[in-house]
């Protein structure tokens, strides 16, 4: 897919309804969206609000079924599944809240997985690219051990290096501190916002403020709709918080 000057997100009254037999179940509602390259947005809400309907439909988990969906500049909806398949496996990753983390695998080996199955990436190319993103989440001594001897924090940042080692488009975190202390989850916010100093687009969803504020902007969805969309707020630095927990 050719790089252009389009938002690298934009959604144009897009729904979402699912459907069973005769019922048909909406769960989102006219979504107006545009995110660029390099920001880092918060998806907000309560439980049930859409939010993780809304995140798996942009990472192209799930289809919309009303309106536009389109990716720098291309519908969503026009692609084939082969466009998505390449679009999943080199363009989008996820960091998810429960890790999804092979227990008795290396946080060398969960980091590499992604690559296995890379179309482009050669595997001449594996082990460096492995061994920069485990740095890069500062992991680099703990890569040989295995990801069920790992704290909560630990295993989080090891999927933050799996989702990065593809070097990809967008990164989402669905709940990425949901299962986390509050040291963790400091440091998880601190990995991605680095992250997005760096260079990556940050997609977070999440229910608490408190997280959403690490983010440089916030759309709080509530019952599939947005409900406000700002970026007048004073953004957490998470190494800050880091140093005043030591």
């Amino acid at each position: 897919m050719p790089e252009n000057d389009a938002p690298l997100i934009e959604t144009k009254n897009l729904q979402k309804s699912y459907f069973n037999e005769e019922l048909e179940t909406p769960v989102l509602f006219n979504i107006d969206l545009t995110i660029k390259k390099n920001e880092f947005v918060a998806i907000m809400g309560p439980s049930g609000s859409g939010k993780s309907t809304l995140m798996h439909i942009l990472g192209f988990l799930d289809h919309h079924t009303g309106g536009e969906y389109l990716f720098q500049g291309q519908l969503a909806h026009e692609m084939d599944e082969d466009t998505l398949s390449r679009i999943r496996a080199t363009r989008v990753s996820f960091v998810f809240q429960a890790f999804n983390l092979l227990p008795r695998a290396s946080v060398e080996q969960n980091v590499m997985l992604p690559l296995i199955y890379h179309p482009t990436i050669p595997e001449s190319e594996r082990a460096e690219r492995v061994a920069k993103a485990i740095e890069t989440v500062g992991l680099t001594h703990r890569k040989n051990n295995l990801s069920n001897q790992l704290s909560g924090g630990e295993k989080q940042r090891t999927a933050i290096a799996r989702a990065l080692v593809t070097e990809p488009d967008i990164i989402f975190a669905d709940e990425p501190t949901g299962n986390l202390d509050s040291v963790s989850g400091i440091q998880v916010m601190s990995a991605l916002q680095e992250l997005n100093e760096a260079g990556h687009t940050i997609i977070l969803v999440t229910h608490e403020k408190s997280t959403a504020e690490h983010a440089e902007r916030i759309i709080e969805l509530f019952d599939g709709r947005i409900t406000k969309d700002t970026t007048e707020f004073k953004t957490r630095k998470a190494k800050e918080e880091d140093s005043l927990q030591k």
